[in-house]
Protein backbone atom coordinates (compact mmCIF):
# COMPACT_ATOMS: atom_id res chain seq x y z
CA UNK A 1 0.00 0.00 0.00
CA UNK A 2 1.35 3.41 -0.89
CA UNK A 3 0.68 6.87 0.52
CA UNK A 4 1.06 10.12 -1.40
CA UNK A 5 2.65 13.14 0.29
CA UNK A 6 2.50 16.51 -1.45
CA UNK A 7 4.12 19.57 0.04
CA UNK A 8 4.47 23.17 -1.00
CA UNK A 9 5.46 26.53 0.43
CA UNK A 10 3.51 29.78 0.52
CA UNK A 11 3.80 33.21 2.10
CA UNK A 12 2.02 33.48 5.46
CA UNK A 13 -0.17 36.28 4.10
CA UNK A 14 -1.70 33.82 1.57
CA UNK A 15 -2.80 31.34 4.26
CA UNK A 16 -6.37 32.57 4.70
CA UNK A 17 -6.98 32.89 0.95
CA UNK A 18 -5.60 29.44 0.11
CA UNK A 19 -7.23 27.49 2.93
CA UNK A 20 -10.76 27.35 1.40
CA UNK A 21 -9.26 26.60 -2.02
CA UNK A 22 -7.31 23.68 -0.56
CA UNK A 23 -10.33 22.36 1.31
CA UNK A 24 -12.54 22.53 -1.79
CA UNK A 25 -9.79 20.88 -3.84
CA UNK A 26 -9.44 18.00 -1.39
CA UNK A 27 -13.21 17.50 -1.21
CA UNK A 28 -13.26 17.15 -4.99
CA UNK A 29 -10.32 14.73 -4.93
CA UNK A 30 -12.17 12.50 -2.45
CA UNK A 31 -15.27 12.56 -4.68
CA UNK A 32 -13.19 11.37 -7.65
CA UNK A 33 -11.78 8.28 -5.86
CA UNK A 34 -14.07 6.37 -3.49
CA UNK A 35 -12.14 5.21 -0.45
CA UNK A 36 -9.47 7.90 -0.73
CA UNK A 37 -8.85 9.90 2.43
CA UNK A 38 -6.77 13.02 2.74
CA UNK A 39 -5.30 15.32 5.32
CA UNK A 40 -4.11 18.90 5.08
CA UNK A 41 -1.29 19.76 7.46
CA UNK A 42 1.17 22.58 8.01
CA UNK A 43 4.48 22.93 9.79
CA UNK A 44 3.94 24.41 13.24
CA UNK A 45 5.96 27.54 12.54
CA UNK A 46 6.73 29.72 9.55
CA UNK A 47 10.28 30.52 8.50
CA UNK A 48 12.00 33.78 9.40
CA UNK A 49 11.07 34.89 5.86
CA UNK A 50 7.34 34.34 6.70
CA UNK A 51 6.98 31.21 4.57
CA UNK A 52 4.75 28.31 5.59
CA UNK A 53 5.04 24.70 4.45
CA UNK A 54 1.81 22.77 3.87
CA UNK A 55 1.47 19.02 3.41
CA UNK A 56 -1.31 17.05 1.75
CA UNK A 57 -1.44 13.35 2.66
CA UNK A 58 -3.49 10.87 0.60
CA UNK A 59 -4.32 7.29 1.64
CA UNK A 60 -6.33 4.68 -0.26
CA UNK A 61 -7.03 1.09 0.87
CA UNK A 62 -5.59 -0.22 -2.42
CA UNK A 63 -2.72 2.27 -2.41
CA UNK A 64 -2.29 5.44 -4.42
CA UNK A 65 -1.75 4.63 -8.08
CA UNK A 66 0.46 6.59 -10.49
CA UNK A 67 -2.75 7.64 -12.28
CA UNK A 68 -4.16 9.07 -9.04
CA UNK A 69 -0.93 10.99 -8.46
CA UNK A 70 -1.07 12.43 -11.98
CA UNK A 71 -4.73 13.38 -11.77
CA UNK A 72 -4.41 14.90 -8.29
CA UNK A 73 -1.57 17.09 -9.58
CA UNK A 74 -3.56 18.19 -12.63
CA UNK A 75 -6.66 18.96 -10.58
CA UNK A 76 -4.59 20.93 -8.06
CA UNK A 77 -3.35 23.26 -10.79
CA UNK A 78 -6.81 23.58 -12.34
CA UNK A 79 -8.27 24.61 -8.98
CA UNK A 80 -5.64 27.22 -8.13
CA UNK A 81 -3.37 25.36 -5.76
CA UNK A 82 0.31 26.44 -5.76
CA UNK A 83 2.13 25.24 -8.86
CA UNK A 84 5.43 24.39 -7.15
CA UNK A 85 4.23 21.17 -5.53
CA UNK A 86 6.53 18.32 -4.57
CA UNK A 87 4.82 14.92 -4.70
CA UNK A 88 6.35 11.80 -3.20
CA UNK A 89 4.95 8.30 -2.74
CA UNK A 90 5.96 6.16 0.24
CA UNK A 91 5.24 2.53 1.08
CA UNK A 92 5.36 0.74 4.43
CA UNK A 93 8.83 -0.20 5.59
CA UNK A 94 9.86 -3.67 4.38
Amino acid sequence: MSTLFVYFKLPVDQHEALRPVAQTFQARVVQNWPGLTCELLQRPEATAEHIETWMEVYHHPAGVSPEMVRQIGELALEMGMPDKRMAEVFIPLK
